[in-house]
């Protein structure tokens, strides 16, 4: 594909509120047109979209919509396969550009970040500040499955704990979150560890007053590790999926269960959606009180 990056530009401003769907209209058939997916998620300058195979054939004429609409995309990766494994990693083709690291400015941090190989997600942005504004001056805070520090340093940066560990088994992650730390220059507030939570946590002297299990695909398997390990009234922000019918009483009493069989027993002070995973399928967090 061939695109004049100068004309993009100049077209960029006017286009920048014209939906995907409208600036493709005229270049594919109607049925085409309803197979396109409506939004796409941009990290730093680099977007992510999921092309269905249907459509796949369609590629160069949505990045060259993209390019449109967005003057700064210097990659554009399409998603072909969900986030799996120990390290939490999506599958994505290129289909614009060659860099995949970026940076990603958020709340007045910035992180370094390659999609292809850790995972990060800009629609948590808002649930990172969330937590971030929960956190007391003082609080001693862990991240399970830290990625390349997010929530560990937006926390550090918008509130004022004593310290934050954030535990990663993902080397690449470990690495860029090390990186990420010293960009933020929080190094005397945030500690990295690199390896299996599950190996790592029961070395870990002390209590904490917050625990983020911030990974909803597997955050139920690591509950067991949580007792002794959390204050008497101290916090845990735990995520999962679940369908929105379940989330009134179903998703309260199945969370409180699993942690009571664990001999941790917690009330559950809110429950709030943070993103789909699928039609149907929410991403949810329990923000839960140890008593």
């Amino acid at each position: 594909m061939t695109v004049s990056r100068l004309s993009l530009i100049s077209e960029s401003k006017k286009l920048s509120n014209v939906s995907l769907k409208e600036l493709l209209k005229d270049k594919v058939s109607k049925e085409e047109l309803n197979l396109i997916r409506r939004s796409f998620e941009i990290i730093g300058d680099i977007v992510v979209i999921d092309i269905p195979d249907e459509v796949v054939h369609l590629k160069d004429h949505i990045a060259e919509a993209i390019l449109k609409k967005h003057k700064n995309i210097k990659t554009i990766l399409r998603k072909v396969g969900e986030v799996e494994g120990v390290y939490r990693i999506a599958r994505y083709e290129v289909i614009y550009g060659e860099e995949t690291e970026t940076v990603v400015k958020e709340h007045n941090c910035r992180l370094f970040v390659d999609p292809t190989k850790v995972y990060y997600s800009v629609k948590l942005s808002g649930e990172r500040e969330r937590i971030a504004r929960l956190v007391g001056e003082g609080e001693r805070v862990l991240v399970m499955f830290a990625g390349v520090g997010p929530y560990a340093i937006v926390i550090a940066r918008l509130a004022k704990p004593s310290e934050v560990i954030g535990i990663e088994i993902n080397p690449v992650a470990a690495d860029y979150f090390r990186k990420n730390v010293r960009l933020n220059k929080v190094e005397e507030i945030v500690r990295v560890i690199e390896g299996d939570v599950r190996k790592i946590l029961p070395k870990i002297e002390g209590e904490f007053d917050r625990i983020l299990m911030p990974s909803p695909y597997i955050a139920e398997n690591f509950v067991d590790l949580l007792e002794g390990k959390v204050k008497t009234g101290g916090m845990i922000h735990y995520y999962t999926f679940a369908g929105k019918e379940e989330k009134e009483k179903e998703l309260p009493e199945k969370v409180m269960r699993l942690f009571g069989e664990n001999r941790i027993k917690v009330e559950v002070k809110n429950i709030r959606e943070c993103g789909n995973f699928a039609p149907y399928v929410y991403r949810y967090v329990l923000d839960l009180e140890v008593i």
